[in-house]
């Protein structure tokens, strides 16, 4: 927001003034000695931080928020520290991440802030209100520059101002004199704080402590007090979620001891953790533990000691026969979210317990289960792609009959509820990738195969759930990657009614070209460009090119606006399809083309120029090695005809690479 004077003064800077005025005025309330007024405004000040897009607003304010805010997580009130510490999680969610938000929370307490924690004598906790009177406290003035930070800002343990209250607040012991008693709404409020920093400021606030804050979490899953086992079961989920995420990047991976991340884990599964699985009279919380093994990651559990191992896995599969619903669909997920672990993916035995638990719950009486499993069984089958492909001989011993039999689930699993059916649509598209040439020989593959193909067709041409669709289009990308597939393409080209062939293209077609859901648009044209050979597309390759060329004209046509956004992407999906199909190309194929070529050259010449121009080389591989196969056909013994064709692709194409 810019304060210069104009002629014309835009809404946006009006809005931006009033915005500014709304913190002006908080500010002031903040003076007040009332706890209830106090509890309040703090209350709207979290509301307004929700609100306010500090990227867009004046340098610094969110520095000024933070600082009006900050004194009163030492007030002897709770209730006003409770609400002091919601506004500051407001401010940790704030999007995007500003630095100054960083600088701000990456300070330590200053020496006044540090006698106000420590009850010191000469600034006793009681006195907090006085201290909002006589301004020993500085608030952040909105109308004068801000004044440079107190010398003393640096002082203290070396712990980041917020996380280091909220320490102290779940009874970690900074010093020997410091106080460590917090209310139960307090230390509530401070774990959430914590799952809040996990999000967006791992690296800076959370890894760097994880000793202290792994002691702060030890003790809050040991105490007595239900409510706060369950809070900290929830921010060990976040944390450990953040720390997957963070270790699954090589380049930090090489930069930090991943040893302080295994031992935050040992430390847990020592006994607090482990305690949570024990509460038969709180399902929520054996939920909870369950979620929290799930988080783990694979750089974690690949560094755990084998018995922590075994005691993860066994816990997870107990809960799945859990009487509780919650708990059932929490241990299978995590069980799902396991099996993609380098080490358990190669385990034959945990892969087909882990299969054995998702067919039996995905046949459960409560929806939340059956949606969990089929979740997993989407994962599941991912899995078993993988090991297909980097360890072949772990997936031979998975037998065909236990792929047949995930595969009929899933597609009863397609008549169930659509949150069942979105995942359930993937979990096809994935097995059909598994299915081998000698699995086709056997029955009742063949007809399984074609139930299949058949299901993922209707549901990606009906229903009123778009992500049903764009899964099942995806899907059948998946599954016509696999070249076994297509053993009953005929010589000629032409496909019989009977098989999957014909339905799919012909629905892939018609999605690609008219459907008002881009997202579903991008699959299809996706799934267009599957096909690794030209005779797996038979006499449909015609049909395809026109489809493509027409969806590429049509891309413009926007019904509904929120779609516009997807239309760069469309664009680049149609374009690099068309692009694998010219790979393909062959000398019959170039009369063919000629006539639909021709109605589209123009549209389709700037539209790659403009596809080429945005996309890095790394994405746009499709369209050099268009250029390349068109090369190769030139050197072919063309008519005079085909090399006149020839001639309009290589001219749409060389020209932009």
């Amino acid at each position: 927001m810019s304060d210069k004077s104009t002629s014309f003064t835009p809404y946006s800077v009006v809005l931006g003034r009033m915005i500014t005025e709304l913190h002006r005025s908080l500010s002031l309330i903040l003076h007040e000695i009332s706890v209830p007024v106090l509890t309040q405004a703090l209350k709207c000040y979290a509301a307004l931080i929700q609100a306010t897009p500090y990227h867009r607003m004046s340098s610094r304010l969110m520095t000024k928020v933070i600082r009006n805010i900050k004194p009163f997580l030492y007030h002897k009130d709770a209730s006003v520290q409770v609400t002091a510490l919601i506004a500051l999680g407001c401010v940790l969610a704030s999007e995007p991440v500003l630095p100054e938000t960083i600088e701000a929370m990456l300070k330590l307490e200053s020496a006044l802030k540090n006698k106000v924690a420590k009850n010191d004598d000469s600034l006793l906790m009681d006195d907090i209100d006085s201290l909002s009177i006589n301004d020993s406290f500085e608030y952040a003035d909105f109308d004068e520059p801000e004044e440079a930070e107190e010398s003393d800002s640096r002082c203290g343990t070396g712990i980041p101002w917020l996380l280091k209250r909220c320490l102290v607040n779940l009874g970690v012991e900074m010093e020997e004199s410091e106080s460590s008693k917090g209310a139960a709404p307090v230390k509530l409020e401070s774990l959430q704080i914590l799952s809040a920093m996990s999000t967006k400021y791992f690296e800076n606030l959370i890894l760097p402590h994880l000793s202290l804050i792994v002691k702060a979490l030890d003790q809050a899953l040991l105490d007595s007090y239900v409510d706060l086992k369950l809070h900290a079961g929830r921010t060990v989920d976040f944390i450990g979620q953040a720390m997957s995420k963070f270790l699954s990047n090589e380049d930090k991976l090489v930069e930090i001891p991943i040893t302080q991340c295994v031992n935050f884990w040992k430390t847990l599964l020592n006994k607090s953790l482990v305690d949570l699985f024990q509460f038969e009279e709180n399902p929520i919380l054996r939920a909870v533990a369950c979620d929290c093994l799930g988080s783990i990651g694979p750089h974690i559990f690949e560094q755990l000691p084998r018995d922590k191992q075994i005691l993860c896995v066994t816990l997870l599969f107990s809960c799945t026969r859990d009487g509780e619903n919650s708990v059932k669909g929490a241990a299978v997920r995590a069980l799902a979210i396991c099996v993609t672990y380098p080490s358990l993916r190669e385990d034959t035995g945990f892969v087909l317990d882990t299969a054995e638990a998702i067919y039996r719950t995905l046949k459960d009486d409560h929806l939340s289960v059956r949606e969990k499993a089929s979740w997993s069984l989407g994962n599941l089958s991912g899995a078993l792609v993988l090991s297909s492909t980097e360890s072949k001989e772990a997936f031979e011993e998975i037998s065909s009959e236990m792929i047949l039999k995930l595969l009929k689930a899933c597609i009863c699993g397609t008549s169930d509820n659509d949150k069942v059916k979105m995942n359930c649509v993937r979990g096809i598209g994935n097995l059909l990738q598994l299915v081998t040439e000698e699995m086709l020989k056997n029955e009742p593959f063949p007809e399984t195969v074609d139930k299949a193909f058949a299901v993922l067709v209707k549901c990606c041409t009906t229903g009123s759930n778009m992500k049903v669709r764009w899964n099942s289009c995806y899907a059948l990308k998946n599954a016509m990657q696999n070249i076994n597939l297509y053993k009953r393409c005929s010589v000629d080209g032409h496909f019989s009614n009977k098989d999957w062939q014909v339905p799919v293209f012909n629905a892939l077609n018609e999605l690609v070209v008219s459907f008002k859901n881009f997202k579903v648009r991008i699959n299809a044209a996706l799934a267009l460009s599957a096909p690794k050979c030209r005779e797996h597309y038979g006499n449909f390759y015609f049909s395809v090119w026109a489809a493509l060329l027409k969806a590429l004209e049509n891309s413009g046509n926007i019904e509904d606006f929120n779609e516009y956004k997807h239309r760069d992407n469309l664009v680049e999906q149609i374009c690099l399809s068309l692009g694998h199909l010219t790979t393909l190309l062959q000398m019959g194929d170039l009369s063919q083309l000629q006539s639909t070529l021709q109605l589209y050259e123009d549209n389709l010449k700037t539209h790659i120029g403009k596809v080429m121009e945005r996309l890095v080389p790394e994405k746009s591989t499709q369209l050099s090695n268009a250029v390349y196969a068109l090369n190769q056909l030139e050197k072919r013994d063309l008519d005079a005809s085909g090399r006149e064709i020839l001639g309009q692709f290589k001219k749409i194409f060389e020209l932009n690479i």
